[in-house]
């Protein structure tokens, strides 16, 4: 059941982000709309991504929780950071805020256990990069074209 949410909610992200873009929402950056498209559309990307995985190794707890934590953090919780009114002041401070939730599950694991769960290992790294990546993506020609035919 927790699948069929995921994919509704991953269906519901993309659906509310292009008719965002289609409305002139930028996220408040100055930049085009189509252009910041790409961060929901990454970020639902990177939700579902965990969330698969996660759903993968339900067999094997320790995994499927930290999984599914950075799920929530890496893809849903950005958006929230973002909005702080700390972020609105300083985009700095909101990406602080991000990384530190982010951060928090290897730091605690580190803290408890001794040693950093592999699944944080390869984990962190893709929500951390994903970001550079997003933008890298959506500067590009190909990616204004796409968004343009999801926003027609």
């Amino acid at each position: 059941m927790g699948g069929v949410l995921a994919i509704v909610m991953t269906a519901l992200g993309i659906v509310t982000a292009i008719a965002a873009a289609k409305r002139g929402y930028n996220g408040q950056s100055g930049q085009d709309p189509l252009v910041f498209l790409v961060v929901p559309v990454g970020s639902m990307l990177v939700f579902s991504s965990l969330v698969g995985a996660s759903l993968y190794y339900r067999r094997q707890p320790d995994t499927h929780k930290r999984l599914m934590l950075l799920a929530v953090i890496g893809g849903l919780l950005e958006a929230a950071t973002a909005r702080l009114p700390l972020a609105f002041a300083q985009p700095a401070a909101g990406i602080g805020v991000y990384l530190a939730f982010v951060l928090a599950g290897p730091f605690y694991d580190r803290l408890s256990r001794g040693r950093v769960h592999a699944s944080y290992k390869w984990t962190v790294p893709l929500v951390v990069l994903s970001w550079p990546v997003r933008f890298a993506i959506g500067s590009t020609a190909a990616w204004h074209t796409f968004a343009s035919f999801l926003t027609r």
